[in-house]
């Protein structure tokens, strides 16, 4: 049976004729997504939602075009889904990790046992090694306690991107602090 004669078979109620546009089709469509992604089962995932949204959009299938080339954009939608899913994923993932650094470097600064007045001196040295647009940053988002976007909004950047920077500019605050509080430790034992 044609392609075009079993579709409009399915669309009249015989659903199960689909299976057969299934197995005509199935290896075909596995073998275009597998060059698309990189595992096998996430091949077969995508194969199988793309039949999936092929049966419940039968109707939506144009009668006289080629069905094979119509599954094949359904199976690109479903890797592209995938693609934004796994980067998604990975992003995440990357926030997590930089969030944990944070934490880390925070801890070592706050589990150190010169507090007050060392601490707050070698800050404010810090402070005034950072360069003006840095300044500025620490100083919107600490003294005026601007949220990331608004900070954004203010200089033409993304939330995202200024939080990242200023998770590098207290990285370096921090890694700085702790540098003058060591060299002050050893200071006073010699």
């Amino acid at each position: 049976m044609e392609d075009s004669e079993l579709i409009s078979r399915v669309l009249g109620g015989d659903a199960e004729l689909f299976g057969a546009l299934i197995e005509r089709y199935q290896r075909h469509v596995y073998y275009f997504v597998i060059g698309k992604v990189s595992e096998h089962t996430e091949a077969q995932d995508i194969v199988q939602k793309t039949f999936v949204t092929a049966f419940r959009s039968l109707e939506k299938f144009i009668a006289g075009c080629e069905f094979y080339p119509w599954l094949k954009g359904i199976a690109l939608n479903h890797c592209r889904n995938e693609w934004r899913r796994l980067h998604s994923e990975a992003t995440l993932k990357d926030r997590l990790l930089e969030a944990r650094r944070a934490e880390l470097q925070l801890s070592r600064l706050e589990a150190s046992p010169l507090h007050g007045e060392a601490r707050i001196a070698a800050l404010r040295e810090c402070l005034q090694q950072l360069n003006q647009e840095e300044q500025k940053l620490i100083e919107r988002r600490f003294v005026h306690e601007l949220s990331m976007d608004e900070i954004g909004h203010e200089l033409s950047k993304g939330g995202e991107a200024v939080r990242l920077w200023l998770y590098r500019v207290r990285l370096r605050l921090a890694d700085c602090v702790r540098k003058r509080l060591d060299l002050g430790d050893h200071l006073e034992t010699a």
